[in-house]
């Protein structure tokens, strides 16, 4: 069985811990005060925003980067 990447496992793994993590504390404290904290709920927000762009862009490979070297002459 071949194994995904390193750099895809590791922010693929923080990535669901994160919002699985988020899921259930928000939803346990909503039921328990009927209100939702905002400012921790907007950095939650934030901060799974930005750990499913580097999920994604780990995915796509780097494409945007040369892996050869960035002023490599074809």
């Amino acid at each position: 069985m071949k194994l995904m990447r390193l750099s895809i496992r590791i922010p693929l793994g923080l990535t669901i811990a994160i919002i699985v993590t988020g899921i259930i504390a928000f939803t346990k404290i909503s039921s328990r005060t009927g209100v939702l904290p905002v400012t921790p709920f907007i950095l939650w927000i934030i901060a799974s925003e930005i750990l499913i762009a580097i999920t994604v862009w780990s995915a796509l490979g780097f494409k945007g980067i040369n892996k050869k070297g960035i002023n490599k002459r074809s």
